[in-house]
């Protein structure tokens, strides 16, 4: 099942890519092997790296054609400190130079910062009718974030709809379940798991270790599977090793079943009240 605007549920995530200049080689290869590998989709942001990652992602997409890039979808996010109207505008112009991919399928406000949302909304929208960008959405935003951006949304009579939230949930992350996932849900919004491997802290987990021994299955992929149970949900795990990206990609057609489910309710307890919103 894909999600409302998102072709696939499984992508490659590139945080945090871009920081060493000794790794360069070892990245964009490893961008290219998912490509190769049946990856459609590519999430990052001009922070990452500071622009790095997105450099990145562009000399990966060098060693294919157009066709290539037809079939990928390539997500990223502006700074906050950018996100006035015309900032928004030129941070976009400068992630697709960078990748030089054309046009971004959805660009995303990376977090709340201090210009209103209107201001930003209207950036999108511009960029949205120039063809720079698909779609738009939201990252790191709570319920009642989501509720405030909707109302500058209507406030700013935008053509267009907010496609999707993007934020961390894994795990041993499970706060938006108890309020946030519904509300998208309601509001027909995907939402896209960052970090859905718990920043690498379930890969040590002795006890889901030991639950998807049981199960055949590898830590990773009962972890992703696990995020994708959420209907419209869409997992970015980062990793630049190829058997890794295999292990990931698989989790994508995987169903968990009931009793596996309920073991990893006792371990990793689903949420009984409101908690802040979690951001690494």
């Amino acid at each position: 099942m894909t999600t409302p605007f998102f072709q696939t549920r499984l992508g490659l995530g590139t945080w945090p890519m871009g920081e060493d200049a000794h790794s360069e080689a070892e990245e964009v290869s490893a961008i290219a092997s998912a490509i190769q590998m049946g990856y459609q989709l590519i999430d990052t942001a001009e922070m990452y790296g500071s622009g790095q990652a997105e450099n990145l992602i562009g000399k990966a997409l060098k060693n294919f054609g157009n066709s290539a890039r037809d079939d990928l979808q390539i997500v990223s996010k502006v700074l906050p400190s950018n996100a006035s109207t015309k900032g928004t505008i030129t941070a976009c112009e400068r992630s697709i130079k960078r990748m030089g991919c054309e046009y971004l399928d959805c660009y995303l406000l990376h977090w709340q910062g201090s210009y209103p949302y209107e201001a930003t909304l209207e950036g999108f929208i511009k960029l949205q009718e120039r063809g720079l960008i698909r779609s738009y959405g939201i990252s790191n935003f709570d319920a009642p974030d989501v509720n405030d951006w909707l109302v500058a949304e209507r406030n700013v009579g935008s053509p267009y709809q907010t496609v999707c939230n993007q934020v961390y949930y894994a795990l041993n992350a499970r706060g938006i379940e108890y309020n946030l996932i519904p509300l998208l849900q309601e509001k027909g919004m995907a939402f896209m798991a960052y970090s859905p491997l718990g920043a690498g802290a379930l890969m040590r987990n002795p006890k889901l270790i030991a639950l998807a021994k049981e199960a055949g299955l590898t830590p990773a992929q009962v972890a992703l599977a696990w995020v994708l149970r959420q209907p419209h949900a869409v997992a970015i795990p980062k990793t630049v090793h190829p058997e890794r990206l295999r292990e990931n990609l698989s989790a994508a057609n995987l169903v968990l079943d009931d009793a596996l489910l309920k073991a990893l309710d006792q371990i990793f307890a689903p949420p009984i009240q409101k908690k802040p919103l979690m951001v690494i």
